[in-house]
């Protein structure tokens, strides 16, 4: 299972910070046994402040895009 979830948002004075994170569950029988795995990592940050809205991307470029 993967899904992607927003972050709660954090507000330092005028400017919010909030991330997207990656949610990825995998549970699996291995030689009679088994075996989860749970990792959520961030994949962008979103910032709003009066001014306007910015997203940054913090996965790099897919290393098999372009093959």
């Amino acid at each position: 299972m993967s899904e992607l979830l927003a972050g709660a948002p954090i507000a330092i004075g005028g400017i919010e910070i909030q991330t997207i994170d990656r949610v990825v569950i995998r549970v699996e029988e291995v030689v009679g046994t088994i075996v989860g795995v749970a990792v959520k990592e961030p994949i962008a940050v979103i910032v709003r402040s009066p001014t306007g809205t910015w997203r940054l991307d913090l996965e790099g470029p897919d290393p098999h895009e372009g093959r």
